[in-house]
């Protein structure tokens, strides 16, 4: 049997996941990939401690055409192999906006790094040019963000 070689959205992703970024943040417990089955990417996020929440959140992550496209991602229960509940989404102002469970039904996340919000919000690279998804910017940048949010004084758990 054939193997199958990795294209080249999949080897750019992986050549990434070995780079010093990526590697960096693990180092310091920001995440930690959990499981990659191209296209599809399991990474949990470290949160800020709060009463009765998560040490951490996973995100799953579709990566397809990966890096000139954005990806996507929602959060995610392992358990039940399904998009996390909203009552066990985060709460605050970013975290709440941007993980919100009534808008494409959790599976994405409300930010200008997300493909499926940057389908919708055309505007959003140069109204957000910081945070906005381009293809010079790879998965690290979108954990650094969701990281940012889900350690800031605004998160207040679950």
């Amino acid at each position: 049997m054939t193997p199958i070689l990795a294209g080249p959205d999949e080897r750019a992703l992986r050549e990434h996941l070995r780079g010093a970024r990526f590697q960096a943040g693990v180092e310091a417990g920001r995440w930690r990939l959990i499981s990659l089955d191209w296209p599809a990417a399991f990474v949990a996020v470290a949160a800020a401690p709060r009463p009765s929440a998560p040490e951490e959140f996973v995100i799953r992550f579709d990566l397809s055409g990966y890096r000139q496209a954005a990806p996507t991602g929602g959060l995610w229960d392992l358990t039940a192999g399904d998009f996390l509940p909203a009552d066990r989404r985060p709460k605050g102002e970013r975290s709440g906006r941007i993980f919100r469970a009534d808008w494409e039904n959790g599976r994405a996340m409300y930010a200008a790094w997300d493909r499926v919000a940057l389908q919708g919000h055309t505007g959003w690279p140069q109204q957000y040019p910081r945070s906005a998804w381009n293809a010079q910017r790879d998965l690290s940048f979108v954990l650094a963000s969701v990281h940012e949010v889900l350690t800031a004084d605004d998160y207040l758990g679950i």
